[in-house]
């Protein structure tokens, strides 16, 4: 009896002992859940870092480290002064397109592209900046102006310390193809000013779609990874290679990886990486992907960072890892991976408002904020929001937010705000851009009284509901619940009771599938004062659950 007791505790242990193994040397996808795209890896000694696009979201380009690729932090952003990124006035979705790290000899270095409205994608304004700092962490420099032929710039500095910048490349006369491919030139990496002209290096395999280039060099070939296909459900990677690095490329005779023709996968979408090798000599590749709420449907957290194991086949050609060729939620580590995902830090926090600097995860749109409208201090344990412009502007918005991480997912806040006239209201929201956000903000009807209003704009602005509040609480708790295709709001004046208000929201209206852009979800606080401009709001707190 005591053998068969003592077998089982042998077989339990054993069992807890695989259990462990498998999530030490997993890594689960997305590695940066919620709007992430356009994933850039760096690996320098032990540390990995990914740089994302950011958009017209503000600071610009988060920046991401691990030590393992399974567990990941943002330390920081690379542009967080106005005298980096201006960006008032700027389009939805435009901004900063598809940044690049690369470390050369204790330097890193980060290009992009800060995207500019035009008549047409052609004639859009692509200026290329370089930034370097000695630490990821910062501070970065003042970025230098490198040339404004296209965007998805990537700065490759090859092993005899010549340096290149490719770049996907336009060309706006008629006649023309408006993008023929990728173009590169050679670059003086102490000024960063371009040696002689820009050539066309690739057509890709899908004319007019080649973008988002990555060079690497291996065993005297270098590799031209491309995204081709669009942004959406046709997109994949592809892989071309040559002897010199100005081409002739040769193509893989297969497509690197892609989700399109397999609809039943969660992550779709996918493209746009990073290949890249660990200091044990094993293969990666990071890209973009997304989940969506149904097969092929829309999806609200945007598009998001992923890593794949890749392999090398006997024709040199990178493929991923596995046995079905399509990118997978969970992959093996790398062989000195150190712990388990820290996946409750991916999807709940919270913020009491206590500290004089602002949480890392914040941002808010087009321009820094400064204490004269964002304040930690004006009153103890509070996030102050001065009212400013309309949630619809471009301009001097009153809005912090974080991303939305998952598809069911609660923020909740708590107000205090003394409104005088209809045209203060301050509250929580849930932004895609200027035409696509739903808002639950506390104000005073004409005769003073106060009320909830929600409000939509799904192209055009709706009043969907209105709530009058009695009694003198002055404090209103607001909530909103996402639940896969729809989201609620919810209001509470005593504490523990919440009350619906208003219907159920589609969160397809909140994703690139119905508002054209390239961004995601993001939830939070505002505050407007379309009178004088100088009505503030408290809030005592931000949790996400």
């Amino acid at each position: 009896m005591k053998g068969i007791k003592f077998f089982w505790i042998l077989f339990v242990l054993f069992l807890t002992n695989q259990q462990l193994i498998a999530q030490i040397d997993s890594i689960h996808n997305p590695v940066l859940p919620g709007f992430n795209p356009d994933p850039c890896i760096v690996n320098v000694n032990d540390d990995y870092y990914i740089v994302t696009s950011s958009f017209e979201w503000f600071p610009g380009i988060p920046i991401y480290h691990s030590k393992d690729l399974i567990n990941w932090n943002q330390i920081g952003h690379v542009l967080t002064r106005k005298s980096q990124l201006d960006m008032r006035g700027i389009g939805d979705s435009d901004g900063i397109f598809a940044p690049s790290i690369t470390y050369h000899k204790g330097l890193y270095y980060v290009i992009f592209t800060t995207v500019q409205d035009g008549v047409n994608w052609s004639l859009k304004g692509y200026p290329n900046y370089i930034v370097t700092a000695r630490d990821p962490k910062g501070p970065w420099s003042e970025p230098v102006l490198v040339n404004s032929l296209g965007f998805d710039p990537f700065l490759f500095i090859d092993d005899n310390e010549e340096a290149y910048v490719l770049f996907r490349t336009f060309d706006h006369r008629p006649g023309k193809p408006a993008s023929a491919g990728i173009g590169m030139h050679s670059i003086d990496l102490k000024t960063f000013q371009p040696i002689g002209e820009p050539k066309l290096i690739y057509t890709g395999w899908n004319r007019n779609s080649a973008e988002g280039p990555k060079l690497l060099k291996k065993d005297g070939y270098y590799y031209l990874f491309t995204a081709e296909g669009g942004t959406s459900y046709e997109h994949y990677e592809a892989v071309a290679r040559s002897k010199s690095i100005w081409g002739e490329y040769e193509r893989s005779p297969q497509i690197f990886y892609t989700t399109r023709g397999d609809s039943s996968s969660s992550i779709q979408k996918a493209g746009h990486g990073t290949v890249f090798s660990t200091p044990n000599g094993e293969w990666y590749t990071t890209h973009l992907g997304s989940r969506p709420l149904s097969s092929l449907g829309a999806c609200p957290l945007g598009r998001e960072t992923f890593i794949q194991k890749v392999r090398w086949n006997a024709g040199a050609w990178p493929v991923l890892d596995n046995t079905t060729g399509f990118p997978e939620e969970a992959v093996v580590a790398p062989v000195k991976a150190t712990g388990n995902k820290r996946e409750k830090e991916l999807y709940t926090f919270f913020d009491s408002f206590d500290s004089k600097k602002i949480d890392v995860s914040f941002q808010t749109l087009r321009e820094p904020w400064d204490k004269s409208w964002l304040n930690l201090e004006r009153k103890k344990g509070t996030l102050a929001l001065k009212g400013r412009r309309a949630l619809g502007s471009r301009f001097d918005q009153s809005l912090v937010v974080r991303r939305l991480t998952s598809l069911t997912q609660t923020y909740e806040t708590a107000l205090e705000f003394d409104p005088k006239d209809f045209r203060h209201l301050a509250g929580l929201a849930c932004y895609y851009d200027t035409k696509h956000f739903f808002s639950l903000g506390l104000t005073v009807d004409d005769h003073g009284d106060r009320q909830l209003v929600l409000t939509g704009v799904d192209k055009t602005y709706k009043q969907l509901a209105f709530k009058g509040l009695e009694g003198s609480e002055a404090k209103v708790r607001l909530k909103v619940s996402f639940s896969n295709k729809h989201f609620q709001f919810y209001f509470s004046t005593k504490e523990g009771e919440w009350d619906k208000i208003g219907p159920e929201i589609q969160s397809s209206i909140l994703s690139d599938d119905y508002t054209d852009g390239f961004t995601g979800a993001m939830v939070g606080l505002f505050s407007q004062d379309m009178l004088y401009e100088r009505e503030w709001a408290y809030f005592d707190y931000l949790k996400v659950y």
